[in-house]
């Protein structure tokens, strides 16, 4: 099958539909398909098709950012070129999702949309923006998709705008490298050299921008200060606009010496960091939480995670199963839940081993193989596959 997926980026930026881009296209690779991508092109140079673990990936020019996504004049043009057996759009960016669907409608081109969330309303003018998406454009896109596709079941059965489709959304939930991630990866010399041999390590791993101030930073260094414990570090993960307000946050909590800011890091290093940790702290104040990607991979490499019971983390992680949940927003709670965390040795343990069995149920592989399936129904109703029998198994 020859595949192109839309994508607001493309990896090295690094986000969660990114992740999620990269990943479903090279497992769709792996088991025999021709797999493209389109995506705006920082932080990379625009240009023509180039092959990346054996995806081809064009670039496109950005000229500007609205609404935080890339604005992408030449994207309805290229996408009327592309010659695919279907198309896979990624959401939220309301632009790549209108140009997937008027492509698909021109070209008469099955296609699919991924929902990864609904829109973030990160200030007063952008809410405007998101009533008037939600309750009116994304009708005009939703209608012409063949499928959506949700990664949790959580977030669908509380989406107002998926409920109005849902004889059109699939569920196939999120996956992660357990390659890449996984427990007893070497890291020492990591520890001694950000002087964490004698800490409990929380991890925070998000954008720091102001389109990503719902992953709950700010409650998180709340949580520290009332938390009170010299002996309990965070290292903080990602880069943004938001990166020097965060860091003269911490300095007026007085956790300068106890929260670590490491900036973006490489992918082949980031597993290093998740292993040097005791645990992952996602404190999302909001339904922008559409799966808690970092969850998956903080379990696959053999430790819990503390996350608010928001949008659809509660569809990952199970409290005291493999984490804990919190009520968003609050950081007491979340101060109390980091207790419980450090002091419960065997609790943290156990979690960090249940979720690294939970994340194996969830390689990409089979993320792959279930999107796949959802291919295969799109053509089959459109009269392009002749019967389930095609569908390998």
């Amino acid at each position: 099958m020859n595949i192109h997926i839309v994508n607001t980026f493309y990896p090295p930026w690094r986000g969660g539909a990114e992740t999620y881009t990269r990943n479903l296209a090279v497992n769709l690779q792996r088991i025999g398909h021709r797999v493209s991508v389109t995506a705006a092109h920082p932080p990379l140079k625009p240009g023509d098709y180039v092959e990346e673990e054996g995806v081809s990936v064009k670039r496109l020019r950005s000229i500007g950012m609205f609404y935080g996504v890339p604005i992408v004049p030449e994207l309805p043009r290229h996408l009327m070129r592309v010659e695919a057996d279907i198309l896979h759009v990624n959401f939220p960016n309301p632009y790549t999702a209108s140009s997937g669907a008027f492509t698909s409608k021109l070209r008469k081109m099955p296609a699919v949309l991924t929902w990864h969330n609904d829109l973030p309303p990160v200030t007063k003018v952008a809410g405007i923006l998101v009533r008037i998406h939600d309750s009116i454009l994304s009708s005009y896109y939703l209608n012409i998709y063949d499928a959506i596709i949700t990664t949790s079941n959580v977030y669908f059965e509380g989406s107002k705008i998926l409920k109005k489709y849902w004889r059109k959304v699939r569920v196939v939930e999120n996956g992660v490298d357990c390659e890449r991630f996984k427990p007893g990866v070497e890291v020492g010399d990591l520890k001694m050299r950000l002087n964490l041999t004698k800490s409990k390590v929380a991890l925070f791993v998000g954008a720091l921008t102001k389109w990503h101030r719902y992953k709950g930073l700010e409650d998180l260094l709340a949580a520290l200060k009332i938390l009170n414990r010299e002996d309990v570090k965070l290292i903080v993960v990602g880069d943004g606009d938001l990166r020097s307000e965060y860091q003269d946050m911490a300095e007026q909590l007085g956790l300068s010496g106890r929260v670590l800011f490491v900036g973006n890091l490489p992918d082949n290093l980031l597993p290093r960091y998740y292993a040097a940790s005791d645990f992952l702290v996602l404190p999302s104040r909001d339904r922008s939480e559409g799966f808690g990607l970092t969850i998956l991979e903080a379990n696959a490499s053999g430790i819990p995670a503390v996350a608010s019971n928001v949008g659809g983390i509660p569809g990952i992680l199970t409290d005291r199963v493999n984490g804990l949940l919190v009520p968003p927003r609050d950081p007491q709670a979340l101060a109390d839940a980091l207790q419980v965390i450090v002091e419960d040795d065997d609790l943290r343990v156990r979690m960090g081993l249940m979720g690294r069995k939970i994340a194996l149920s969830h390689d990409w592989s089979k993320v792959a193989f279930e999107t796949f399936k959802v291919y295969c129904e799109v053509l089959q109703n459109r009269g392009l596959m002749k019967s389930k029998a095609q569908i390998p198994m």
